[in-house]
């Protein structure tokens, strides 16, 4: 009797523990414009229960410009900032911001230059206006390298500004601009509304990286198993992602968050597929970081930072 009152009172025990074992604990994060393909793991992470599995429950908030993004999580109120553009992280740094690279997710720039009917060459756009992220962004560091390798400079085009892709594509589809830098899948959007694909970024600048997972410095190195262990569900989804087995789920999970279109969304799997956009590796190569920043300064000649003190290690 004596053996199954404890008994009894053990499971009781354990069944009153079991919630705050498995409790998720909340963790804010920040990203740019809405649900797209540069932010997939995202959404397969939260789908395939890769988060819970690492404890958390994740609010993701969205900001129209990656240096918003910034701009929180210096402040604070996000902890990490998912696939951000390295252009604006580097320019916090500059300015005293507390924050540092911990994963490259995005290997290669994954952008097309799309423009109206009437264009066929990069040569064309002379005199013309293009949308871009910012006058010193990231997709600025792609788009000169376009006009480079076309004889052409900064100077032979005018521009106007909008963060997200979302928002260059409206710049275009509203006539406001002649071109824009734009990202799968709302590229293909694009294409199927008639304007011409005057090449990929990846043609001019193959060894340039674009995004990486930025934390709040302080935050981060309070919090390490934190960090790690969000790190650990973000790059197991990249790597689901990468295998091509998943591609069918893939597509409906981000169909399922975006509303997009699922043959665009299937297009821009196998776009990513075929520039290798998704870096698997968890070890941040400073080579790679150090690529973009070269490129960068030929973008912003101001720009003086070692690329060691941009990367966190969290070993």
């Amino acid at each position: 009797m004596h053996s199954r009152i404890l008994a009894t009172f053990g499971f009781a025990l354990a069944v009153a523990a079991a919630p705050a074992a498995h409790a998720l604990e909340d963790l804010t994060i920040g990203g740019v414009g809405g649900p797209n393909a540069v932010v997939w793991p995202h959404y397969v992470a939260e789908a395939k229960g890769l988060y819970a599995k690492a404890g958390f429950k994740i609010d993701l908030v969205y900001s129209q410009s990656n240096a918003v993004v910034l701009q929180a999580l210096t402040a604070g109120s996000t902890k990490i900032a998912i696939a951000a553009g390295f252009a604006d992280p580097i320019h916090a740094l500059q300015s005293g911001a507390n924050i540092a690279v911990v994963r490259v997710d995005g290997q290669v720039g994954p952008y097309a230059l799309l423009a109206k009917k009437q264009f066929k060459s990069i040569k064309d756009l002379k005199g013309h206006v293009a949308s871009l992220d910012e006058a010193q962004g990231t997709t600025m560091v792609y788009f000169v390298k376009m006009l480079e390798g076309n004889g052409m400079t900064r100077k032979d085009v005018d521009f106007i500004y909008a963060g997200s892709t979302a928002a260059r594509l409206a710049a275009l589809e509203s006539g406001a601009a002649d071109a824009a830098m734009i990202t799968a899948p709302q590229l293909f959007k694009a294409e199927g509304e008639g304007f011409v694909n005057l090449g990929y970024d990846t043609q001019y600048a193959p060894d340039v990286p674009f995004t990486a997972e930025v934390v709040n410095r302080a935050w981060a190195e309070a919090n390490k198993d934190k960090v790690k262990r969000y790190l650990k569900a973000y790059a197991d989804a990249i790597r689901w992602i990468d295998d091509p087995k998943n591609k069918a789920e893939a597509v409906d999970i981000l169909e399922k968050a975006s509303h997009m279109d699922k043959g665009d969304i299937a297009k821009s799997y196998d776009l990513f597929k075929k520039i290798n956009y998704f870096e698997t590796s968890d070890t941040v190569s400073v080579k790679k970081v150090d690529n973009f920043i070269k490129a960068f300064k030929v973008v912003d000649p101001s720009v003086n930072i070692d690329v060691n003190k941009l990367v966190m290690r969290l070993d």
